[in-house]
């Protein structure tokens, strides 16, 4: 296995991650340096969703059939410019433009690279190379957006794009040295994508991940202005409870493979999408003490996130000889459900309570409970027809 090229790769990732989930933890600065509404920032997450999706999806399918090595080069380079134009934006409209940028092309190049780690490993390694690329994305939760939102404290805030785009410029030319060519190939037709999403076990399995990553957005898009506002905290404060909830999300996504293997993916699922609700229904609550506080991010963080490998999983247990189609929708209706959670946490913001984000995100959650084990259900009339 070409394991320092997949680390390439995975620090691609990294950088991708962290354009996106940066803005979470410097949307008040954001605001107040452009002269916006928090939820009118607040949009700069739902635009970038919005385009990550389209990324994920449209662009992969356009550039299919071309020269795999060019495309993510390409892909990284209109990132860069993504990059750029944030440094340099002067008003809400160039930043938005910049998000776009961003999105578009770090989707197009997360698929991409995904697909590069599987073919750079052996058969029997593709699942760890794959794992390692999903973690350079989960990593800028960690490091890179907690470390941003320190920058920002002392340095003007679009300086964080000029340090990602350094990064991504420095990972772009070792990338070019050291992996190999791979040619495209012919697209999945999209009428046969859309016949996979018609089994109802697979699109509810699809819904679970809309609902459960809309709570989780609604709130986690709102944590700065909602840790500053219920609990006092200071920048730095807010840069160390977004570490908190980093190092929880990656300690969740890891744990999340293990539980799979261990309790199966249904017990998984149900447990960890309980415990996400039970948490954003008390988080506002536990404002009043930041050790408790911290220990409800923590556990939210892992709850959150051991669901991710989990569904995954069991999306591809539905259909093991489409994975390929079923991850690149579960990809997109993630995005559709970050999207819709930007979105629904700025309507909350601006027409009710900030207190109000936590139980509505639980009850958004519970609804993915309700979608997964409807899903689940299914499975199980499926197995009993055919014991019968």
């Amino acid at each position: 296995m070409n394991r320092f090229a997949i680390y390439l790769l995975a620090l691609g990732a990294f950088v991708t991650g962290t354009a996106e989930f940066v803005v979470s933890g410097i949307l008040e600065i954001i605001s107040a340096d452009l002269h916006i509404s928090i939820a009118a920032a607040g949009q700069l997450i739902t635009v970038y969703s919005l385009s990550y999706a389209i990324g994920a999806l449209v662009l992969v399918m356009l550039t299919a059939k071309f020269n795999r090595k060019k495309v993510l080069m390409y892909a990284l380079l209109t990132f860069i410019a993504g990059n750029i134009v944030a440094l340099c934006s002067s008003n809400f409209g160039m930043l938005m433009l910049s998000r776009i940028i961003l999105a578009s092309s770090g989707g197009l190049y997360t698929v991409i690279a995904t697909s590069y780690a599987a073919r750079l490993a052996s058969p029997q390694k593709q699942g760890n190379a794959i794992a390692t690329v999903i973690t350079g994305f989960s990593v800028s939760l960690v490091l890179g957006v907690p470390f941003g939102t320190l920058i920002a404290a002392y340095l003007d805030w679009r300086y964080i794009y000029l340090i990602i785009a350094v990064v991504t410029l420095l990972n772009l030319l070792l990338l070019q040295k050291f992996i190999p060519k791979f040619e495209g190939a012919s697209p999945v037709p999209l009428k046969q994508q859309l016949l996979l999403i018609k089994d109802k076990q697979v699109i509810s399995g699809l819904a679970t991940t809309v609902f459960w990553i809309l709570g989780y957005t609604m709130v986690f898009a709102y944590i700065a202005p909602m840790l500053s506002e219920l609990a006092g905290f200071s920048i730095e404060m807010i840069s160390s409870a977004l570490l908190v909830l980093g190092v929880s999300a990656f300690i969740g996504s890891r744990f999340g493979g293990y539980a799979v293997d261990r309790w199966g993916p249904v017990r998984t699922i149900l447990i960890s999408l309980i415990l996400h609700s039970a948490t954003l229904f008390v988080l506002t609550s536990t404002t009043a003490s930041t050790v408790t506080l911290l220990m409800t991010i923590m556990i939210w963080g892992a709850a959150t996130w051991t669901t991710t490998p989990a569904n995954q999983f069991y999306l591809i247990s539905l259909r093991p000889q489409s994975s390929e189609v079923v991850l690149s929708f579960n990809t997109a209706f993630m995005n559709i459900g970050m999207t819709l959670g930007a979105g629904l946490g700025g309507i909350v913001i601006e027409y009710t309570n900030i207190q109000h984000m936590g139980w509505i995100g639980g009850i958004t959650v519970l609804l993915a409970v309700v979608t997964a084990s409807y899903s689940f259900g299914i499975g199980v009339r499926k197995r009993s027809q055919n014991i019968g």
